[in-house]
C-alpha cells in the first residue's frame, strides 16, 4: 500500500503528467476526482494525505473529515473559495501556486494603461465605424512622469512597477505587509494611507489577495478622491471593490476610466451595467492565462505538496498559524 493518498479535483481524463513527474519518486497514489456532490467528496478526502484543486470541495464540510490531511494546493494565485479557517484548525497547510502567473498578470495591468492612455479600443470602434476624426477620445497623458499608485507590492506589483519604470514614472505604492528595503530596492514611494494612492495617482492598479482584510477595501470614499482624469485598474479578484460604488462612480465620470478584468460575480451577467459603459474596457478574468502559466501552476502546486509530504514548510504556504496547531505526528521539520 502507497505511504500517501494524493487527491487530484477536476481533472478527469488528465494525464496529470507534471504532477507525476513532481510527486513520482515519492510512495503515493494519485486519485483523479471530480465529484457530484459534497457528501461524495468527503468520502474521496477523508483518508487523504493531500489535497489538489479542488474548485467548490474546499468546504469547511469537506475540510473537516479529511482526518489525514496535511496539505491542500490550490492551482492559481487566488485561494479564497478555500475556507482557510478550517484548514488551520485542522492543521492542513494551504498553499498556492505563488509565482506562477505575476509576468502575464502585470502584463495585463500594463496593457490596461497603455489601452487607456491612448485611448485604443474607443479609436479603434470609432475608425472601424467608419470616423476618422478621434473626437473625445484622442490620447490625453503622456505616462512619464505621471503618478502610477500601486495597491499590494507583492510579485504581480513589483513586477508592474518594474515594467513601467521604463515610462519614467513616479510610482507610489500601498502594502502595510512589504518591507522596507523592498520599497527602497525597487525606488519607488510607500504611502501610509489607502485613500493617498487614490487622491495622487493617474492610474491605479490593484493586486492585492481576496480574504477578509481586502474584501470591499475599495468604493466610493477612494473613488471620489481620484482625479477627473485618473484611470482604475483591477487584475487581481472583483470583490475587492464594491462593484455598484464602481459603476456609479464611472457614470458620474468621478474618474476618467477603468480596465476591469475581474467582477464582483464570475462569470459576469451579460447584463452587468458596467458592460454599457462607454468609459470602461474588459477582459474575462484572463490576466493570468498563458501556456506558460498553465504548466507552472501545475508544476507549482504539486511542488508544494511534495515539499509537505516530505516534512518540509511550504514555499508558498498561505496559513503560518497553523505551525502552532499541526499535530506532533508531523515532521518535526514542519514545527521547527
Amino acid at each position: 500500500m502507497p505511504k500517501f493518498k494524493v487527491v487530484v479535483f477536476g481533472r478527469d481524463n488528465d494525464p496529470l503528467t507534471h504532477e507525476r513527474a513532481e510527486l513520482g519518486d515519492l510512495d503515493c497514489e494519485i486519485v483523479q476526482a471530480n465529484p457530484k456532490s459534497e457528501g461524495e467528496a468527503m468520502e474521496i478526502v477523508k483518508d487523504a494525505d493531500a489535497i489538489m484543486g479542488g474548485n467548490f470541495w474546499q468546504t469547511d464540510r469537506v475540510i473537516n473529515v479529511a482526518d489525514k490531511c496535511q496539505v491542500l494546493a490550490v492551482y492559481s494565485h487566488g485561494f479564497n473559495h478555500v475556507d482557510v479557517d478550517a484548514c488551520t484548525n485542522k492543521g492542513i497547510i494551504v498553499t498556492n501556486s505563488a509565482g506562477m502567473c505575476a509576468e502575464e498578470v502585470s502584463n495585463q495591468a500594463v496593457a490596461f494603461l497603455l489601452a487607456l492612455n491612448r485611448q485604443i479600443p474607443w479609436l479603434n470602434s470609432r475608425l472601424k465605424g467608419g470616423t476618422w476624426d478621434a473626437g473625445p477620445f484622442r490620447p490625453k497623458g503622456t505616462i512619464d512622469e505621471e503618478v502610477l499608485g500601486i495597491i499590494g507590492f507583492g510579485n504581480i506589483g513589483r513586477a508592474v512597477a518594474r515594467k513601467m519604470s521604463g515610462w519614467r514614472m513616479k510610482t507610489v505604492v500601498y502594502d502595510p505587509y512589504i518591507q522596507p528595503w523592498i520599497i527602497k530596492e525597487y525606488g519607488v514611494e510607500r504611502v501610509l494611507h489607502l485613500n493617498d494612492i487614490f487622491s495622487r495617482s493617474d492610474y491605479v492598479v490593484v493586486v492585492v489577495p481576496l480574504n477578509k482584510e481586502t474584501f470591499h477595501m475599495i468604493g466610493a470614499e477612494q473613488f471620489k478622491l481620484m482625479k477627473k482624469t485618473a484611470f482604475f485598474i483591477n487584475v487581481c479578484r472583483g470583490p475587492i471593490v464594491n462593484e455598484p460604488d464602481l459603476v456609479r462612480a464611472l457614470k458620474e465620470k468621478w474618474f476618467a476610466a477603468a480596465g476591469l478584468d475581474v467582477f464582483e460575480k464570475e462569470p459576469a451577467d451579460p447584463k452587468n451595467p458596467l458592460f454599457t459603459l462607454d468609459n470602461v474596457i474588459v477582459a474575462p478574468h484572463v490576466a493570468g492565462s498563458s501556456v506558460r502559466s498553465a504548466v507552472l501552476s501545475r508544476q507549482r502546486a504539486s511542488q508544494q505538496v511534495r515539499a509537505v509530504l516530505q516534512g518540509d514548510w511550504p514555499m508558498a504556504g498561505q496559513n503560518s498559524e497553523v505551525r502552532a496547531l499541526i499535530p506532533m505526528r508531523r515532521s518535526n521539520k514542519i514545527l521547527a
